[in-house]
């Protein structure tokens, strides 16, 4: 008798534990799981550095009010500003530089929008794994390529190819990317080039 109360009691106990881990699927025998918690934030760390061609750069959006981004960007390095087009830089001279073109249409919107982003960051990368530093073959393999023109910055060459999708490469004489610049998609950008690109050779 006293042997079939041991067993039952036993019986009793596994079967609770098992219930209790049912219901809390994200409890373990060594502690609380942390897998979702991670999940998140490293969903939120790819959202930061992501790139979106013809839509955006991170958390910089296309096409959206700019007031928010300056803010939070801070006074920039230098920007040039008339008939309410603007661009601004930040970070100007290192591997993380950032440019911004923005209008505003006067009389109608109180705020700029932001138009073109302009990143030197091998930092965001594209869903396809592309960015600076990535090589123009292997650019080549995920976009169709358009050569928009050559230019000039400090002392060394580059040629500008734009997409369809709303992404443009700066490549080096090394054959490799080493610059990114997002307009909207559908959008004819070679106007916007020549604010960041105020040397540019347009290509025959």
């Amino acid at each position: 008798m006293r042997n079939l109360i041991y067993i039952f009691l036993i019986t009793l106990f596994f079967g609770c534990k098992n219930k209790h881990k049912e219901i809390n699927p994200t409890v373990s025998d060594n502690g609380p799981v942390v897998e979702n918690i991670t999940s998140t934030e490293n969903n939120k760390t790819d959202y930061q550095h992501e790139i979106i061609p013809g839509k955006r750069l991170g958390n910089i959006i296309l096409n959206e009010n700019s007031t928010a981004v300056k803010d939070s960007l801070g006074k920039p390095d230098s920007g040039d500003a008339a008939m309410g087009k603007a661009v601004a830089t930040w970070h100007q001279g290192s591997k993380d530089q950032l440019s911004i073109y923005t209008t505003t249409q006067m009389g109608v919107e109180d705020f700029s929008r932001i138009k073109a982003i302009r990143t030197l960051s091998p930092d965001y990368k594209t869903n396809d794994n592309l960015a600076v530093d990535s090589t123009l073959d292997e650019i080549e393999i995920n976009y169709k390529l358009n050569k928009v023109g050559d230019f000039t910055s400090e002392d060394h060459n580059y040629i500008l190819y734009s997409t369809v999708e709303g992404i443009g490469f700066e490549i080096g004489e090394d054959g490799k990317c080493h610059g990114i610049v997002l307009t909207e998609k559908g959008t004819e950008p070679q106007q916007l080039y020549l604010t960041f690109y105020p040397d540019l050779k347009k290509a025959n």
